[in-house]
């Protein structure tokens, strides 16, 4: 009798705890004009920034972000309309950018999707966080998603995880084929 009553005690519990869950807002940050949604700690503000191509160039961009104690959170959005839709020698070079922030723990060549080339890297900072960031291309826009914060932080995780990278009609890219190697043609 007391195993009924723990087991259905446990299933109220349960129940109760999905329902308060569906009742939550979710904490998916959606963007459609910049084509993105990501799960930042809080919500994130945005500022016009500058990216340095390759050549020199520097080419308007637009920075959502947040900062929460000393961790900080960003996606930057660069439009290279004068590019090919997804190149990946812009991805390559943005994440040899990146590379230059700390020492690298790993990196991986994959891609967002087939045919959306990206970069996903991890690095210590001298400061003593830990970088997680991405770089994909698609569409003529580049993805630059930034989160520094003290190793195995739960957030900083879970924001690097969670970009979505969306159509023109808001839905995610991802067909669900998984992220197969991503070298360069």
């Amino acid at each position: 009798m007391r195993i009924v009553a723990r087991l259905s005690s446990a299933a109220v519990l349960f129940l109760s705890a999905a329902a308060v869950a569906q009742t939550e807002p979710s904490p998916l940050y959606r963007n459609n004009d910049y084509k993105f949604a990501v799960i930042f700690p809080g919500q994130p503000m945005a500022r016009d920034v500058t990216y340095m191509t390759k050549d020199g160039a520097s080419v308007p961009a637009r920075q959502f972000y947040m900062e929460q104690g000393g961790d900080r959170y960003s996606v930057t959005l660069v439009k290279l309309p004068n590019a090919a839709a997804v190149d990946f020698d812009i991805v390559k070079y943005t994440a040899e950018q990146i590379r230059r922030k700390g020492t690298v723990r790993f990196q991986f060549a994959f891609c967002y999707d087939p045919g959306v080339p990206g970069r996903q890297l991890n690095l210590s900072e001298s400061n003593g966080h830990q970088l997680r960031a991405s770089v994909y291309m698609w569409d003529h826009q580049l993805y630059i998603t930034e989160a520094s914060a003290a190793p195995g932080s739960q957030p900083a995780l879970q924001f690097e995880q969670s970009i979505t990278i969306l159509d023109a009609n808001g839905n995610d890219l991802d067909t669900g084929q998984g992220s197969p190697n991503c070298e360069s043609p």
